[in-house]
């Protein structure tokens, strides 16, 4: 049997055309004390690698930095509702559950502190006046916001990813920013996933990124290499 062990070079980092990209930093998926939500899904995966301790050390190092750091959230209105298409498995779980829900996309009334607000520690990063957080993505991957267009409007050409759900959003991100042509490290550590009968989430995406990403870093090496970009 043939084993696909060839690996490129390593992604080298670029202060001024490198940015930091995240997928749903909101309570829905990080908020512990909120019950019935996308969290319950990811929580042991989120204590098992010190997820959210690993998210916050790269966005406060980001910020110190003055890396560009760009936020994609997933929200939906009440409209989107009147989508006729059947959705997959865990579209229609979520949709059960009133996931990311908000009331409007202008009417902030109920929006704090709602699952679909952004998580608490974080905020001191996403709303820091520097940080863009973009439209929200509806479903998985960044083809239906303008990610692709902050990206591009910041010459950036290196893209560094992390968030909460690593085979379904931040996955199809990924694809999404690679296709449009972006070199795209993938840091392994700030990361989580779902499991189900068939297997682990988390290891589903550590198989697909080996072979698509330029590179697969821990937060810890991430680290050093964002620090080690701006002096040189």
């Amino acid at each position: 049997m043939f084993t696909f062990t060839h690996r490129n070079p390593e992604m080298q980092l670029d202060k001024p055309h490198t940015a930091l990209v995240l997928a749903d930093m909101q309570n829905e998926f990080l908020e512990e004390k909120k019950s019935g939500t996308y969290y319950e899904m990811i929580a042991d995966a989120l204590k098992k690698r010190n997820v959210i301790a690993n998210l916050d050390r790269l966005l406060q190092t980001a910020q110190k930095l003055g890396y560009y750091i760009i936020h994609s959230p997933h929200w939906y209105y009440p409209t989107d509702l009147q989508w006729n298409l059947p959705p997959g498995a865990i579209a229609d779980y979520l949709a059960s559950i009133g996931f990311c829900g908000r009331k409007d996309p202008v009417d902030l009334e109920g929006f704090h502190a709602s699952r679909a607000d952004y998580y608490e520690p974080f905020k001191k990063y996403l709303m820091d006046g520097h940080t863009c957080n973009t439209s929200p993505h509806k479903h998985f991957g960044c083809s239906t916001n303008d990610v692709i267009k902050q990206l591009r409007m910041r010459r950036v050409q290196k893209v560094v990813m992390a968030g909460p759900v690593a085979n379904l959003c931040l996955e199809s991100h990924m694809r999404d920013i690679i296709d449009s042509g972006f070199e795209v490290a993938m840091v392994r550590d700030a990361v989580a996933a779902p499991v189900n009968e068939e297997g682990d989430g988390y290891e589903a995406a550590m198989v697909n990124w080996r072979f698509m990403a330029n590179a697969v870093w821990t937060t810890e090496d991430t680290v050093k290499r964002l620090e080690a970009a701006v002096r040189a």
